[in-house]
């Protein structure tokens, strides 16, 4: 049982070595393409390791920065249908999506109460369990007479025709 019970261990920390492993050549890998496509040179092994400069047209204002829309418990009680966001300040995701929930939020505003989630506030809690958030950004629209939801997918966060699309839709469906 003793002899059973390392083999298990082994195996583990092999499993978590190969997967440290594969995330630090993927890590240098992307680093090196991407020195490569801004036109530099990829960095030698012997060279100090730089900070990728940051981007001018990055956002950096966490998403609890933003002051539009309306409380959650507000907006369930609402006639008018909701567009939710949950997100973590932490997650670079949902800071880069925050300028687009804004320009969606003023596209949008007449038709749907925007709400953003903070899925690290306990006031939260059953929220986030009951629409089964796994992952940020994530965004709902949500038909609050009926709970009809309708999950926006990640994929179309980068094409704003796309959304206002997916958005309108739904309220015509919905209003």
């Amino acid at each position: 049982m003793s002899s059973e019970f390392d083999v298990k261990n082994a195996l583990k920390m092999g499993l978590l070595t190969l997967v440290a492993v594969a995330t630090t050549f993927t890590a240098v890998t992307n680093y090196q393409i991407k020195g490569l496509l801004a036109g530099g040179a990829a960095p030698s092994a012997n060279a100090p390791a730089e900070a990728p400069a940051q981007d001018q047209n990055e956002p950096t204002k966490k998403p609890s920065e933003y002051h539009f829309g309306i409380p959650y418990e507000k907006a369930v009680k609402a006639k008018k249908p909701m567009i939710v966001l949950f997100y973590a300040d932490w997650c670079g995701f949902c800071v880069r999506f925050m300028p687009i929930f804004e320009e969606l939020y003023n596209n949008h505003k007449d038709q749907f109460n925007f709400v953003k989630v903070n899925v690290e506030d306990k006031k939260y809690e059953a929220a986030v369990k009951k629409y089964e958030i796994a992952a940020f950004p994530t965004v709902y629209m949500v038909n609050t007479k009926t709970d009809k939801r309708e999950q926006l997918k990640n994929e179309n966060f980068g094409d704003m025709a796309k959304l206002n699309e997916l958005i309108n839709d739904f309220y015509k469906k919905n209003k």
